[in-house]
């Protein structure tokens, strides 16, 4: 059975290129030189990632698809988040897009079609790459936060949750990349570079068929509307990607996409229209070319696995 990583950056569109979009190449006000966002990104892809970008090679595509899915208004995390895990069309058969965390109508879509479940039923092994906290668990269990998408994806297939006895192994990745944020979470260790978690989720991928990791950064980035904030975040995202490609073995194959646009927009505080991007890099790529919408990457996955 073949090896996959499916990396989600929430909340990443792709736009024209404007004073607005951090994609956009540009001069700093510290430096007379031009700079990229995303230099290792724009150098894989021969261009920064702005509407029209289109790659399709052996081993590498790159291509806008639809997350609207056909429903009026705009993409929302919750329903985009069930589409892209397991294939189905989460916001027409809700009847709109939502918002947020998976209510109980969306979790019967995960519980049946989750991507774990699928590859598992196949035979396959899968994990979640993203650290878990025992304060998140406590705020669940105290009503005052509830589960996400990707949380229930692996709660409903018993998929076990990467804690941070494993993070101290190198066993885990938290969603910010670099371990920024978990001191808010009552977890206190130091920071890492983004290439570091990149090659610590290449090794993960070794032992599994899918192995998922799910990254908030940009949507946090975009809903701040602060282009520095943003060129960094997608800095991040830029070296621990770069470091990933470089560090898989050569049979696995990456896919990246997001369920709703955000940060390539930044004159706006909502999610935009605009469509994401499916960023596919390995011996598979080609077989994700027909894709035109967010709800057809879980089928090409199990298909090809």
């Amino acid at each position: 059975m073949k090896q996959f990583v499916y990396v989600f950056l929430d909340g990443v569109g792709l736009a024209d290129p404007g004073e607005h979009n951090p994609f956009t190449p540009g001069r700093s006000a510290s430096s007379p030189f031009p700079f990229e966002t995303t230099p290792s990104l724009s150098q894989l892809l021969g261009g920064p990632l702005l509407s029209g970008l289109s790659v399709r090679q052996p081993q590498l595509l790159f291509k806008p698809i639809d997350a609207t899915l056909g429903v009026p208004g705009r993409p929302q995390s919750a329903t985009g988040q069930t589409a892209l895990y397991t294939g189905r069309n989460a916001p027409a058969w809700l009847g709109r897009h939502m918002t947020g965390f998976a209510n109980g109508s969306l979790r019967v879509l995960i519980e049946e079609s989750g991507i774990f479940k699928q590859v598992l039923d196949l035979g396959g092994k899968v994990t979640l790459a993203n650290l878990y906290a025992p304060a998140y668990f406590e705020a669940i269990a105290q009503g005052r936060l509830r589960y996400a998408v990707g949380t229930l994806l692996a709660l409903t297939a018993g998929v076990p949750f990467r804690m941070p006895a494993d993070l101290e192994r190198g066993e885990a990745i938290n969603w910010d990349i670099t371990n920024r944020y978990l001191p808010m979470r009552g977890v206190d260790v130091p920071p890492i570079e983004p290439q570091t978690a990149g090659r610590r989720l290449a090794n993960l991928a070794r032992s599994y068929n899918l192995t998922l990791f799910e990254c908030f950064l940009p949507d946090f980035a975009g809903h701040s509307q602060d282009i520095t904030q943003a060129r960094e975040v997608l800095a991040i995202i830029d070296s621990f990607l770069a470091a990933l490609f470089e560090a898989l073995d050569p049979d696995t194959t990456v896919v990246v996409s997001s369920d709703h646009g955000n940060i390539e927009d930044l004159s706006r505080k909502t999610h935009t229209l605009n469509p994401v991007p499916l960023l596919v890099k390995g011996p598979d790529a080609p077989a994700f070319a027909p894709i035109e919408n967010i709800a057809q990457i879980t089928p090409t996955i199990v298909s090809l696995l």
